[in-house]
């Protein structure tokens, strides 16, 4: 579960060079970021024991448990993060094992810090659009998981486009029966018309598949 879309973003900063990772959170400060360093993956896992809001600036190679590995942690657990990856040894393998972990950027130390900025926005951005299409979703599936088993009778049927009349044949009951039905899933739901009512069903079963994708692969 991620937290709401209004909470401050912060960036997370894990790299085990004291220098480097001071200078970041220097340099991200000032462009006005809330940050948070961090000297091992070990630390940070210590501190990051709920999702927050935000992304993570991430060395691959450190003491103890590497950038990779972390990061694989994280998102089994559930607490996904958009990650940029920073490692003074870049290679063809450590590269693309980086962004099948997930990762939106790779960055070859030293980098630019106009190239870093712009990647940070870049993961923020991303981290907000996860949030929003999580707010959206539970919003939906709160006032879906509040529907009878009759009233998910009566949408299937809709989805469908099964007809009234052929509606009142399926389940022995009268068209005025089948009318009410209808008229009272659409107050649940919120909505005042069949399409009104499709467009929320399907908002919530794409933005349900979408969910499912992002917990397999991150960020693609």
């Amino acid at each position: 579960m991620l937290t709401p879309v209004t909470t401050t973003p912060t960036v997370f900063v894990v790299d085990d060079d004291g220098d480097l990772r001071d200078s970041l959170l220097t340099l991200l400060r000032a462009l006005g970021h809330f940050c948070e360093g961090f000297a091992s993956a070990e630390e940070f896992r210590a501190s990051y024991t709920e999702p927050r809001a935000g992304c993570l600036l991430l060395d691959i190679r450190m003491p103890g448990q590497n950038g990779l590995e972390m990061y694989a942690d994280l998102v089994h657990e559930g607490k996904r993060l958009p990650v940029i990856f920073i490692t003074a040894h870049a290679d063809v393998t450590t590269a693309v094992a980086a962004m099948k972990t997930g990762a939106i950027e790779f960055l070859e130390k030293p980098f630019d810090k106009v190239t870093l900025a712009d990647r940070v926005q870049k993961a923020l951005i991303v981290d907000r659009s996860w949030r929003e299409s999580d707010d959206r979703y539970n919003s939906l599936d709160r006032i879906v998981q509040q529907l009878s088993p009759t009233d998910r009778e009566t949408l299937q049927m809709i989805l469908e486009g099964v007809p009234n009349k052929v509606m009142a044949a399926r389940l022995l009951i009268t068209l005025r029966a089948v009318e009410l039905r209808r008229q009272r899933l659409m107050q649940r739901l919120g909505v005042r018309s069949v399409a009104e009512l499709l467009e929320v069903t399907i908002t919530h079963r794409v933005l349900a598949e979408l969910r499912t994708v992002e917990q397999e692969w991150p960020l693609r």
